[in-house]
């Protein structure tokens, strides 16, 4: 083996295992070890590459990983990859991101997030949930008007007994 083939084989050969399959698998084996800031740290180089298409399983670890609140809104605000909306993994990562955002008290980022989920997101498994987060997010702004139109379409779209019970104690509460 040559010099050169050697350096091309250091060089080259890693950037051919980062490919979306290899890089998320490794990925998702570390984030399953509990290797979380591995995982956030990777995940962000990964997703602030070159590639136009990224993988949004990736994007959905590094929502699941980031722990500096300011750094996860930051990325999930620029983060538009072409082919992320059509994918549950995008839209699970949204619901986590909505779901910290509601922790942290950010409604308006919350009611942000929830437009945007409720627009584009329908077909995310983590609708309804993400729609009660956005509704919760609208009851705290004090627009109950919204947030009771938002609680209703829920109830149109057959949500799980688990949704339907909080939709319950959330109107018990406001009475």
């Amino acid at each position: 083996m040559t010099l050169t083939h050697s350096l091309f084989c250091l060089l080259f050969v890693p950037s051919l295992l980062w490919s979306e399959a290899s890089g998320f698998t490794s990925l998702y084996a570390e984030f399953k070890k509990g290797n979380y800031s591995l995982v956030s740290k990777q995940s962000l180089q990964y997703l602030n590459g070159a590639e136009p298409e990224k993988d949004p399983r990736i994007f959905f670890l590094y929502v699941s990983t980031e722990e500096n609140w300011s750094n996860l809104k930051s990325k999930v605000g620029k983060e538009k990859s072409p082919n992320f909306r059509l994918s549950p993994h995008y839209w699970n990562g949204i619901y986590l991101f909505m779901e910290r955002a509601l922790v942290f008290g950010e409604s308006d980022l919350l009611v942000e997030w929830g437009k945007d989920f409720q627009k584009n997101g329908k077909q995310s498994p983590k609708y309804n949930d993400a729609l009660l987060l956005y509704g919760l997010g609208l009851l705290d702004l004090k627009n109950e008007s919204e947030a009771k139109k938002i609680f209703s379409e829920i109830e149109s779209n057959s949500p799980s007994k688990h949704i339907l019970s909080q939709l319950e104690e959330i109107k018990s509460v406001g009475k």
